[in-house]
């Protein structure tokens, strides 16, 4: 019986080759290999341009890596069953996707493409992030619909300051542009022809930019992607936010996706919004008309509001993620849902055509990893189909009024409540869910230590006078 590495081996063998040589031809000398691990960033490496159609070894530590790893902590790794003490750090086995190559337009030089993980019997690897999207995206369509997503992510830019970045004092970097103004074209003089350049990028990865803006707050940003089958929209976010930095870091700043950079209550914080819609035959399966569902998209929203309590984690897996808690900010604090309400966890669409009807999903800050926030989403909305959940009425207004079920306020809680869910066993695998639960406590852990290490200004400005 053949394995799963072998079987992808064989499955994606031709189709390299015949990238390998129309790129090179194209003039690709030089290839980013990236694997996506945990916390919603690529490890990445550079090598001349070869695509690896017999596979290639991956160092495991990838998946057990901390946020920035590990700063400003000594500890940059946390030690999960993968790779640990006991078994050596060992390497494992990855193989390229040969539908996310893609030749990059502004220097044709390079070249990218993203791994697949296999253990080294041949196993796929139960923690990558990419394989279990995709289990999700074959389930929808063996039930016969195409899940289409498209993510918006709100972040900030500040010029560059390596001293001070070093340092770790981010706080003193300043934001680019001299306002906080929405929708401003002005709000400095190379705002515009930044942006072209982006947009023009991405447009040379095959990932379509519907919009940017200026968003409410000093260095705040914002872009909405064109919508794609569920795996490609993942990658395109995820390659989105890779070449934002990489073009800030060209031009002498710096970007953000930490979800709340600036005070509570001041300015926005930074969301990851998702639209999402199922489609057969080229139709919109949640189309009814203005202020309507259909019977589809009715089952499909009460399967994502059912599964949101105890997938929350997935949405909000940071610290910094419960910094961002706000409904009066437009930042939902329950498992609700309302038609064209921002106010509410779900925004449901229905205009200004049929075809655009689709849900918002808002709860999502701009730090969560995509392919594991798709993958619990289509998981939850598939699950209402097949079940034919039932709906709640709309919140007309706000949400708190109608006593939803909460979500948790501390990544603690989000914690337990992801870790005793049968839905989370049932789509992302025991050991995936072990092993991220295990990634969060680390984090959670991780600021505790910083924490008790601290004396705040709180403490002084409370007690220093006041004992």
């Amino acid at each position: 019986m053949t394995t799963d590495f072998e079987n992808a081996v064989s499955a994606r063998k031709a189709r390299l080759q015949e990238l390998q040589r129309e790129l090179a031809e194209k003039g690709a000398r030089f290839i980013h290999v990236h694997m996506p691990e945990i916390n919603g960033v690529y490890r990445s490496k550079t090598t001349p341009f070869k695509l690896s159609y017999n596979g290639d070894a991956l160092n495991a530590i990838l998946y057990c890596v901390a946020h920035s790893d590990g700063n400003p902590l000594p500890v940059p790794v946390f030690g999960g069953p993968i790779s640990n003490d006991d078994n050596g750090y060992p390497n494992i086995m990855a193989l390229p996707d040969p539908a996310s190559v893609r030749h990059h337009g502004w220097d044709p030089r390079f070249a990218s493409v993203i791994l697949n993980s296999f253990m080294l019997d041949g196993r796929r690897c139960g923690l990558d992030p990419r394989a279990i999207l995709q289990a999700q995206e074959d389930r929808s369509r063996k039930l016969g619909y195409e899940p289409i997503f498209a993510l918006e992510y709100e972040f900030g830019i500040f010029h560059a300051d390596h001293d001070l970045m070093r340092a770790g004092r981010y706080r003193e970097l300043k934001p680019w542009g001299h306002s906080f103004v929405n929708y401003d074209l002005v709000r400095s003089g190379d705002y515009q022809s930044f942006m072209a350049e982006f947009i023009d990028r991405l447009a040379s990865l095959n990932i379509g930019v519907a919009s940017v803006v200026t968003e409410y707050g000093y260095g705040m940003y914002e872009f909405a992607l064109a919508p794609k089958p569920a795996l490609e929209a993942a990658d395109d976010a995820m390659r989105a936010k890779l070449h934002l930095r990489e073009l800030c870091a060209e031009r002498g700043m710096v970007a953000t996706f930490m979800t709340r950079f600036q005070t509570p209550g001041r300015e926005s914080a930074c969301g990851g919004h998702h639209h999402q819609s199922l489609w057969r035959d080229g139709k919109n399966s949640f189309a009814a008309g203005a202020n309507k569902l259909s019977e589809v998209a009715q089952h499909y929203l009460a399967g994502l509001l059912a599964r949101l309590p105890e997938s929350h984690l997935l949405f909000r897996p940071t610290v910094n993620s419960y910094r961002r808690l706000d409904r009066g900010a437009w930042s939902p604090e329950d498992a609700s849902w309302g038609y064209e309400n921002r106010t509410a966890a779900v925004r449901a669409i229905t205009t200004p055509v049929a075809d655009a009807a689709r849900f918002e999903h808002r709860v999502p800050g701009a730090d969560i990893n995509p392919y594991l926030s798709i993958a619990a989403m289509l998981a939850a909305g598939l699950d209402g189909v097949e079940e034919k959940m039932a709906l709640e009425p709309a919140a007309p207004g706000n949400p708190g009024v109608l006593n939803r079920p909460g979500l948790s306020r501390t990544l603690k809680g989000s914690i337990e409540s992801f870790t005793g869910s049968a839905f989370i066993d049932r789509v992302f695998g025991a050991e995936f869910k072990a092993h991220y639960a295990l990634s969060r406590q680390a984090e959670l852990d991780a600021f505790d230590s910083w924490m008790a290490a601290q004396i705040t200004d709180f403490e002084f400005q409370r007690y220093f006078i006041g004992t």
